[in-house]
């Protein structure tokens, strides 16, 4: 049944069907295989992922990117951030870092933030001097700090399969994200230097307390989500709902973007976005109950903890315990990033999660990070690998939008691509071996 599960997925992926439908027809392929009802079973699989009260967010946080994106809040952050760090050699690219990271804040979406600050980022950059494929490239990998920094949609579904805390998560991933958003700063550094940029004008103290005037009922979202959940005066959830009732008003009645008639299609247009997630996340729900009925989980977790015996005992055989089982979690944890990374090239987050995260659990409590902070910890790490992704051919979505939004060819993004890959790469071996990272924030909360 998991051979007839595998390889029509293989197959089918090597077709370039989509990979909703190769998850769904190779699990209807394998359950009929093994003489499984698979109407039923799709049914119930599929139903049993709305069931989560959790899953709730998912469409509020889309639908509140889509009130930042045509109500002015996106282009009020620009302006913003742009006050106070445009002036400066690397400028416009820490502007558009920055600002995909406080979109993000607000969205929990990577593409979404991608599209809405690489749109206005882009020709920018490029009037200042930076090659679209540059400004393209940086514009991906700025807007995968949307899928970390919370509110987190990967966040939030790693939580609810998992049944680890959500707001420990969120507010886990915001060391990591700003981290990145660093580390990407330096990358760009050295790039200006090479590149004939023109630097703006540095702006003027009237014109930062103007800019920051405006944005100011955006920051003022962005700390009541923060607060809010971090306070514990509401669930992550409910923040979903509070960030899209917020943005509402202030979209509507302060900065007069939206009027009434613009709500349908602002409502169609989330809700599309919703419909395509759902399918995606109903076929990958399948695909993983699927999975899970030829025990590939436990394989899996006995595969990774074996190997790691065997890494050990090749080095040495005169461990104490302690010691032993301390290289033992270095060794596992170094061949699931690797892992990780080669199925995100292929799977994008939201199905993938719903893939491994249940084969993953069985090796999270043989390691000891299966409660507490340590669950939180290795959530992070899970999620912040699989985001790497995103910008990784052939399937990185938020590849993919910032070369349609930057009108430009992967191929001609892909060397700067690499070179900001590296970068997340070494964050993420900071995430996976300083648990502090990801702990330090969610150990003050109660």
């Amino acid at each position: 049944m998991t051979a007839v599960l595998l390889i029509t997925f293989l197959v089918l992926l090597l077709f370039n069907v989509p990979i909703a439908f190769c998850m769904l027809l190779s699990s209807l392929a394998a359950l009929l295989y093994a003489d499984i009802n698979p109407i039923m079973v799709a049914l119930e699989t599929t139903r049993s992922l709305s069931n989560f009260y959790s899953f709730l967010a998912v469409p509020f946080f889309i639908l509140a990117g889509e009130i930042m994106s045509q109500g002015g809040l996106s282009m009020r952050l620009i302006s913003f951030v742009k006050s106070f760090l445009g002036h400066k050699k690397s400028g416009l690219p820490f502007v558009t870092i920055v600002a995909s990271q406080l979109f993000g804040a607000v969205s929990g979406a990577s593409a979404a933030t991608c599209a809405a600050i690489g749109g206005m980022m882009i020709p920018a950059l490029e009037r200042n001097g930076y090659p679209r494929p540059f400004s393209s490239a940086l514009s991906a990998c700025a807007g995968t700090t949307g899928a970390l920094i919370p509110p987190s949609i990967a966040l939030l579904l790693y939580g609810t399969i998992a049944n680890v805390s959500i707001e420990k998560l969120f507010v886990g991933g915001i060391v990591p994200g700003i981290l990145i958003g660093i580390g990407l700063m330096i990358v760009t550094s050295r790039y200006a230097k090479k590149f004939n940029v023109v630097v703006e004008e540095k702006t003027c103290l009237k014109e930062r307390i103007r800019c920051t005037a405006k944005s100011i009922w955006v920051i003022l979202l962005m700390l009541i989500i923060f607060g809010g959940i971090m306070g514990g005066l509401f669930t992550a959830t409910e923040a979903s709902a509070v960030a899209v009732l917020y943005a509402l008003l202030v979209s509507m009645i302060i900065y007069r973007q939206i009027k009434i008639k613009n709500l349908p299609s602002l409502f169609v247009a989330a809700a599309k976005t919703t419909a395509a997630l759902s399918f995606l996340l109903a076929c990958a729900s399948l695909f993983a109950w699927t999975l899970s009925i030829g025990q590939i989980p436990v394989i899996i977790s006995n595969a990774l903890i074996s190997s790691s015996d065997s890494i050990i005992s090749f080095f040495s055989v005169d461990l104490s315990p302690e010691t032993y089982f301390f290289w033992k979690k270095i060794i596992i944890l170094a061949l699931l990033n690797i892992a990780l990374f080669f199925i995100s090239m292929f799977i994008d987050v939201a199905p993938g999660l719903l893939i491994v995260v249940p084969v993953l659990l069985p090796v999270s409590e043989a390691i000891g990070m299966g409660t507490g902070l340590s669950a939180v910890h290795f959530g992070v790490l899970v999620v912040s690998n699989m985001i790497i992704g995103l910008v990784t051919p052939p399937v990185g979505s938020t590849l993919f939008v910032a070369s349609g939004v930057g009108k430009t060819t992967i191929n001609e993004m892909l060397p700067y691509v690499f070179r900001f890959l590296m970068v997340m790469m070494i964050v993420q071996l900071l995430i996976t071996y300083i648990p502090f990272v990801s702990t330090v924030l969610p150990s003050l909360m109660g």
